[in-house]
């Protein structure tokens, strides 16, 4: 029987009650069903941002926070690297692998920023996107708070063209890894709904569409495992 992905709040309220859940193996979980390689993408992702010493960086749906000690580090003891999301479970996962790092975590809607206008150079999402209720209420949210010729990047699920190699990862998608989660969490339904999400989940074409579409410029985006995984690079416009 399919996966029936929740809707509006109730989507909201299984995630952040869900991902607090796992939130202690969480990582594992990734290095097991992408064979380490989340890393290697996590820091493609920060590489691109171009952050130097004393930039402000923001990382919503941060989770463990791995991609905001990743940002800490490219913007150094004088810059500003904030971790956000709203999971509880996975805040403190974070909070207690950076009790010294100066990486601020704080508990937060990404579809709400609680930040000024113009006031990050950098914000980051990893693997978040598709678990929100309303991306372009959040792709609004980011534009908004980016400064001026400021830049946001995505890493989240993408579409597989070639349709040999697509059916080979749907397979392994919908049929291995939710045995993977399974056998670490028996009984956990979280793990049919990651693949059921990305179903949802726009196109690499539709989400460069849609940041056009919010303001953003010099959009583009890169494919990694045949566009089963991609990141989505977009700026906005400098006054």
């Amino acid at each position: 029987m399919a996966f029936i992905i929740p809707t509006g709040k109730e989507k909201s309220q299984f995630v952040k009650g869900k991902f607090s859940v796992i939130a202690k193996h969480y990582d594992l979980f990734n290095d097991l069903i992408t064979q380490g390689m989340h890393r290697y993408w996590k820091n493609f992702l920060v590489e691109k941002s171009r952050l130097k010493g004393g930039d402000s960086a923001l990382d919503i749906c941060c989770g463990t926070g791995d991609i905001t000690q990743r940002l800490k580090v490219c913007v150094g003891e004088n810059g500003d690297a904030i971790g956000l999301d709203f999971s509880s479970g996975m805040l403190d996962i974070a909070k207690g692998r950076n009790v010294e790092s100066g990486i601020n975590f704080l508990q937060a809607d990404a579809m709400n920023l609680p930040f000024q206008d113009n006031s990050m150079d950098v914000i980051t999402v990893g693997f978040g996107l598709r678990n929100l209720i309303d991306i372009n209420k959040c792709l609004s949210e980011v534009i908004r708070v980016l400064k001026p010729g400021g830049c946001f990047l995505c890493l989240d699920m993408g579409k597989i063209k070639i349709p040999i190699l697509k059916q080979l990862f749907n397979f392994y998608f919908f049929r291995i890894v939710p045995v993977i989660g399974k056998l670490m969490y028996p009984g956990e339904d979280l793990f049919n709904y990651f693949p059921a999400s990305s179903l949802e989940y726009p196109s690499q074409e539709k989400l460069a569409g849609m940041l056009i579409n919010i303001g953003f410029e010099e959009v583009e985006f890169f494919n990694f495992y045949f566009g089963s995984t991609t990141i989505h690079y977009a700026e906005k416009p400098k006054i």
